[in-house]
């Protein structure tokens, strides 16, 4: 029996599993720093994802691996690097001082960079990066569901 509790243990700590996954958390996550690691590097911060899968894109070239982690990060790979990272609505961390389910005019009001509005999203650039990267802030049904960076080069 103790061999399996030591067993569930490792496993829940090396796919990072939260005592309580429904908390909300204070810290802020950067997605951004995620953009252009490679396999070994994002293994090494983030540890081994809960699932891993293929997506397709609108185009058959654009053909995606993503790892999912448990706490709702997905990265999505592109010739060996992250290219996009995506937080869903069940995310607890602040990205970009935004918490996930803030409603679309608080966010309109408070954010200080411009944002471009194209049907359920606000986009803007990150400019200080190593790689050009583009965010886009989802709304569904009026409030933040899912923020996406990427890099907007590809």
């Amino acid at each position: 029996m103790r061999g399996i509790v030591v067993a569930v243990l490792f496993v829940a700590a090396a796919t990072g599993l939260r005592a309580d996954p429904g908390a909300v958390a204070t810290d802020e996550f950067d997605p951004a720093k995620l953009i252009g690691l490679d396999l070994k590097s994002a293994m090494s911060q983030l540890g081994v994802p809960q699932s891993v899968y293929t997506y397709r894109g609108d185009e058959a070239g654009q053909d995606n691996v993503v790892f999912y982690y448990s706490d709702y990060l997905y990265l999505f790979w592109y010739q060996d690097r992250v290219w996009q990272v995506r937080c869903d609505r069940r995310f607890t961390h602040p990205l970009f001082g935004l918490a996930l389910g803030t409603p679309r005019d608080v966010v309109m009001r408070s954010f200080s960079r411009p944002l471009a509005a194209r049907e359920d999203s606000l986009y803007f650039d990150i400019d200080d990066s190593e790689f050009p990267l583009r965010v886009r802030l989802v709304f569904a049904d009026g409030v933040l569901s899912d923020v996406y960076v990427y890099r907007s080069d590809f």
